[in-house]
């Protein structure tokens, strides 16, 4: 055995060290007090030289104090969706209360996964698979935050080997022709602030958040375009202005000469905060049903697929970033089908109707 002691009989400090294939390996045992347990200390070490397992990290950090003084102040610092993950995390923390990371195992997050499908919302409804999902990618994330300040190994991440769950497809909703002059009747009076938002994010594609937060720094009426800022990038990002959305603009930047924003609350002189709420008063009055503030941006990438814009003119007007995402609004649309269904039309069928209208009209003439 390669053992020694270092320090005195009284205060001893063993330390091993030994060579295999040509690879020294040595190392202090300040737990030993005696020469044996420095022994089974050498004995376990070249164990894990063998097995693969000598020098990465243990895993015996506890789960929830990494949390609290790691992840969430790196959170706060760096991620632009942190307002909303700050309201799952306490779910996670909680769950894995009391575990260091080396005790989460892959059963321990499908217990995990599972009672949150089980767990009632406050309006006492189930989680949807997005919303479960989204609590597996935070804890994915901690465990990869964990990798990188070598706390737990990289293949020792538990939620490689979970499953998300099955989303069900994303909403296809966007205004229709016809109940677009509907709601416009009803932005008015207590609603008619929301006139001129509804027009821009139409023309524009915005996100809701991107537009309240909207600077007057960002518009450049010299070279018509708006630079809208990307929330989910951080990336501007250059979107041409049509007449309705300029005028819009002109107007808004007029009306509010000492503020940064675009669209600013008169009562408060603040921008907008919430306006879904008035959103959705105006479309009940329309008697238009199930639309969400968002879907008016599903609205301005339908409207560009449905004029035969390519995928990557509609990728560079809504921000986007993955070819999947822009893919949604280039698939064919409603008008699309009806269109290529005329053209599948029984050309024997056409000839006849033709033959039968002609016929009619010479009869007439008779």
């Amino acid at each position: 055995m390669t053992v020694e002691n270092r320090g005195t009989k009284e205060r001893p400090r063993w330390r091993y060290s030994f060579m295999i294939r040509g690879v020294r390996y040595r190392a202090a045992v300040p737990e030993a007090r005696l020469k044996s347990e420095a022994e089974r200390a050498e004995v376990e070490a070249k164990k894990a030289v063998f097995e693969g397992r000598y020098g990465r990290p243990s895993g015996a950090r506890d789960f929830v104090g990494f949390v609290e003084n790691e992840y969430e102040p790196w959170g706060k610092e760096n991620k632009r969706s942190w307002r909303n993950e700050a309201y799952c995390v306490p779910r996670v923390r909680d769950f894995f209360r009391g575990k260091t990371f080396a005790q989460i195992s892959p059963l321990m997050v499908e217990k995990f996964k599972r009672t949150l499908r089980e767990a009632e919302t406050n309006r006492g409804t189930r989680f949807s698979p997005r919303h479960v999902n989204y609590h597996l990618q935070i804890l994915f994330r901690i465990f990869s935050l964990a990798v990188e300040r070598k706390e737990v190994a990289a293949e020792d991440n538990p939620c490689k080997r979970v499953k998300f769950l099955a989303e069900c497809s994303r909403r296809t909703r966007y205004l229709l022709d016809e109940e677009e002059p509907r709601l416009f009747e009803h932005l008015v009076d207590e609603r008619a602030h929301l006139r001129e938002m509804v027009t821009v994010a139409v023309g524009t594609g915005m996100r809701l958040g991107d537009q309240l937060n909207l600077k007057k720094s960002k518009v450049d009426f010299q070279r018509n375009v708006v630079l809208v800022p990307n929330s989910k990038t951080g990336r501007d990002y250059p979107v041409p202005m049509n007449q309705e959305v300029r005028e819009v603009l002109l107007k808004l930047a007029r009306a509010n000469p000492s503020s940064e924003y675009v669209f600013v609350n008169p009562k408060t002189g603040q921008p907008y905060r919430c306006i879904k709420r008035a959103f959705k008063k105006a479309c009940e009055l329309a008697k238009i049903d199930d639309l969400h503030w968002h879907d008016l941006r599903h609205t301005f990438g339908t409207r560009l697929a449905e004029a035969g814009f390519s995928e990557a003119t509609i990728a560079e007007l809504m921000g986007h970033t993955d070819p999947k995402t822009t893919r949604r609004y280039t698939h064919a649309t409603d008008r699309a089908k009806h269109a290529a269904v005329q053209a599948a039309r029984p050309r024997a069928y056409i000839e006849e109707q033709q033959k039968d209208k002609t016929a009619k009209v010479v009869s007439m003439g008779r």
